[in-house]
C-alpha cells in the first residue's frame, strides 16, 4: 500500500530486473528469484507483487511448513529491496501475505490421456476438448530465473475430457492441478481459469454419469460438450478473437 503507481510505471520491465539482480549481487539482498512482477490492483496504491520463489515437498507437512516460513521471509525480504530501490515504493507499506504459500505443483493423476509438452506448444485440438488454455509453459526451476514458451500467437491447446478420468477407476472425475498431464504441460494449464473449467466440465459430466447410470467414462462426448457450451463453455478459438 502506498504506492505511487505512476512513478512506478516508469520503470521498464527490463530496468526492474535489472535493478532487482543488482541488488541481489551486490550481496545487500537476499533475492533467490532475480525476476518477478508487481501489478497495480483496483484499490488506489495497492500493488500485488509475485517474486518470491520456495522449493518444498508439498505432501510432507513439516516441509510445508518450513515453506510457508521461508516464504514470509523473502516476503519481507523483496519488500525491502522495493522500498529501498524502486521507484514509487519509497513511502510503500506491507499490508499483507498470501494466506498460504501456492503450490504449483505435486501430485497428479495418469489419465486416459496425458497431456504433453508438443500438445501445448503446437496448440493441438482434441474432439473431446471440454476447455481452452492460451497461456505460455511457464517452468520455475529452482534457481534465479523462470523459462516461458510460447504458443502460436492467437492459438489454444484444447484439455481432453480424457486427462480428468483416472486410469483404473470406473467412477471417478479429478479436476484442477491433480489432471493428467506432464511437467511440462502442467506448467501451462494449471492457472486458476483452466482448473475452474475443468471442475465445470467434472460437474457436468458427473451429473450426465448419474442421470444416464453410467461410468464418467461413458458418459456421451457430444452431449458433454453442448451442454458445456449451452452452460457459457468456451471449447474452440474464435476467428474474432
Amino acid at each position: 500500500m502506498n504506492v505511487d503507481v505512476e512513478r512506478r510505471r516508469t520503470v521498464p520491465k527490463a530496468e526492474f530486473h535489472r535493478l532487482m539482480a543488482e541488488a541481489a549481487e551486490g550481496g545487500a539482498y537476499d533475492l533467490p528469484r532475480r525476476e518477478g512482477s508487481d501489478h497495480a490492483m483496483p484499490v488506489p496504491g495497492m500493488t500485488s507483487t509475485i517474486m518470491t520463489r520456495v522449493a518444498a515437498d508439498a505432501t510432507d507437512p513439516e516441509a510445508l511448513t518450513g515453506a510457508e516460513m521461508e516464504g514470509r521471509r523473502q516476503a519481507l525480504e523483496y519488500f525491502r529491496f522495493l522500498r529501498d530501490r524502486v521507484p514509487g515504493y519509497e513511502k510503500a507499506a506491507l499490508a499483507c501475505f498470501g494466506t498460504q504459500i501456492g503450490i504449483r505443483e505435486t501430485r497428479r493423476v495418469y489419465g486416459d490421456y496425458r497431456l504433453t509438452r508438443d500438445d501445448v506448444l503446437g496448440a493441438r485440438a482434441f474432439d473431446d476438448q471440454v476447455s481452452l488454455c492460451g497461456a505460455p509453459l511457464e517452468d520455475h526451476p529452482r534457481g534465479a530465473d523462470t523459462t516461458w514458451q510460447y504458443l502460436p500467437e492467437g492459438q489454444c491447446v484444447g484439455i481432453p475430457y480424457r486427462t480428468l478420468l483416472p486410469q483404473k477407476s470406473d467412477n471417478l472425475l479429478v479436476a484442477g492441478r491433480c489432471f493428467s498431464a506432464t511437467h511440462d504441460a502442467h506448467a501451462s494449464v494449471r492457472s486458476m481459469a483452466q482448473c475452474m473449467a475443468m471442475g465445470q466440465a467434472a460437474g457436468v459430466a458427473a451429473q450426465l454419469s448419474v442421470s444416464r447410470k453410467v461410468p464418467p467414462r461413458d458418459v456421451p462426448t457430444a452431449e458433454l460438450l453442448d451442454r458445456l457450451r449451452n452452460g457459457g463453455a468456451i471449447l474452440e478459438v474464435s476467428s474474432k478473437l
